[in-house]
This record gives structure tokens, sequence and C-alpha cells, in this order.
């Protein structure tokens, strides 16, 4: 298993996507150096987006976490998520003004405001207001009492034949170094097998998420796929889906894939990345 340095992989692309964490940031805060590395991009004309999964916050608030970290440059159009294609999905297929329920935190009530339609937070919703429910969207894990908010909100979708929207497919998240919690992939996986219905669902490893993020490259530059990389620490999300999508990929070992079992995750799993990093920031 070659392991490349990042700056000479990144000097042979225009654009480089990221994934947030295990990336640029863990649990406690961004990686140290990571500042100093997407300066060097931007001193070498090579432009960067962040591709997360993360749909608890708008673009604007996830920027801010950069900005607040000391990465003064990072504005809310390097940042996109895949709460951005669920909004897109309301907009297109839910009618103006309905109202949609979600389970997740009140800052993801964005996505819904976006698509001129009226959140509600599945806590608030009774028996009553089943009929009037349009869509229901599930954001995160967090933002509510865990136990009865996830049985309310699988009793809304038993009770209901609206669309059920996944606006996070990640199964898992770090917690620390060393231990993991269930994200709201999970959970909605859980749910639909329990409700025996089909959901919806946004973001990588799906290529929507990356045919959005090339398309916005190419308004502001002019790009093929062969001068985009792909940067991610998970082999069944951020690799295979750059892979599908056509574009060149870099499986860092900062996060959870870590140096020991990449070589046998990347047998086992037939995902072959295009490089292997030790970090962004070796």
């Amino acid at each position: 298993m070659k392991i490349a340095k990042f700056k000479d992989v990144a000097h042979q692309y225009k654009v480089v996507f990221f994934d947030a964490y295990g990336v640029l940031k863990k649990h406690d805060g961004m990686i140290d150096g990571v500042k100093e590395m997407l300066r060097f991009l931007k001193e070498q004309n090579i432009d960067f987006y962040i591709i997360t999964n993360d749909a608890s916050r708008s673009p604007e608030l996830l920027a801010k976490t950069y900005r607040d970290a000391g990465i003064e440059y990072m504005q809310a159009e390097n940042l996109i998520s895949s709460a951005m294609m669920s909004m897109t999905f309301l907009k297109e297929n839910i009618h103006p003004g309905s109202t949609v329920a979600y389970l997740g935190r009140k800052t993801s009530e964005f996505f819904i405001q976006g698509a001129d339609l009226i959140p509600l937070r599945v806590e608030n919703v009774e028996v009553d207001d089943y009929t009037d429910i349009a869509a229901i969207v599930l954001f995160d894990d967090g933002g509510y009492d865990f136990h009865p908010g996830i049985n309310r909100t699988l009793n809304l979708i038993r009770g209901t034949e609206v669309p059920v929207v996944v606006a996070n497919p990640d199964l898992i998240y770090p917690v620390n170094d060393e231990q993991t919690a269930f994200a709201i992939g999970s959970i909605a996986n859980m749910m639909e097998a329990v409700a025996n219905r089909k959901f919806f669902r946004f973001g990588k490893p799906d290529v929507g998420i990356f045919d959005y993020a090339f398309e916005r490259v190419n308004q502001q530059r002019k790009v093929s796929k062969r001068d985009v990389l792909m940067v991610g620490d998970t082999l069944t999300t951020d690799i295979v889906g750059g892979n599908q999508f056509g574009i060149d990929t870099a499986l860092v070992l900062s996060g959870s894939t870590i140096a020991k079992q990449a070589a046998t995750m990347i047998q086992e799993t037939g995902i072959e990345p295009t490089h292997i990093c030790m970090s962004v920031v070796d």
C-alpha cells in the first residue's frame, strides 16, 4: 500500500472536494494544520469545497464553525451538504406553504423554510395533525429527547403515506477518538424496515451530491472531472461515491479508516482509492 504526501497529490488537480469529519476536523475541533493546508491550496489556485452529510445546520452556520477556528476565508459557498439536496427535493415535490414535520435540531429548519414550506417539530405533532403533514424529514440524531422522539416519528411515518426524506444517510459518527454513536442514517434504516416504507436518501455515497457540487464548481470555473479530487476517510461513502461519479479519490487515514486496517478494508470491499495519504496535513 503506497502512501503519498497530500500536497504532492493536490498539485495534480484544480479542485479538491473534502469530507469534513476525519479529514478536516474531529470531535474536539479542527485538525492541527488544516488552516495552513487550505491556505496553501488558495495560494496554488486550487479551489476547495467541503461535501458533507451534516444536515444539522445551514451552510452559513457550518462555514462559521470554520471561521471561528481561524479559517477566515471559509464561506457558505464552500459548503455543499446533503441537506441542500433534500431542500431541492422538497421544493420540487411538495406544494409551497405545506407543513413538513422533522426530526432533528431547530437549526435544520433552514432547509424546510428554504423550500417555502412550514417546519413542524415531530415533538409538536399530534395525531389530529397527520392529515396536514405533506412530508417528513429526518435530519439528525440530536436536538430532541431521543427515545420518545424516534417513537413519535415512527408512529407518524406509519400513520401517513407522505414522502420520508433522510437528509443525512450516515450510519455512525465519532464522539471521541475511540467511540462512535448511531447517526440518523441508522435510525432511518430501522424505521424504514419497521414501517415497510421506502425513504428518499440524499448525500454521499449517492452520486447526486457530487453532480450538484460539480455543477456548482463549473458556475465559477470551467473544469472537467479529471481536474477534481475527492478526499475522504471512509471507503463506503467518500471514496465509492467519488469513484462512481468518475473523479479521482484520496483516502486519508486520519479518521474512520485507520492505517493498520486500510489494506484489508480495501481488499475486502473492492473499493480502490486513486491515492492514499496519512492525512491532509502530513
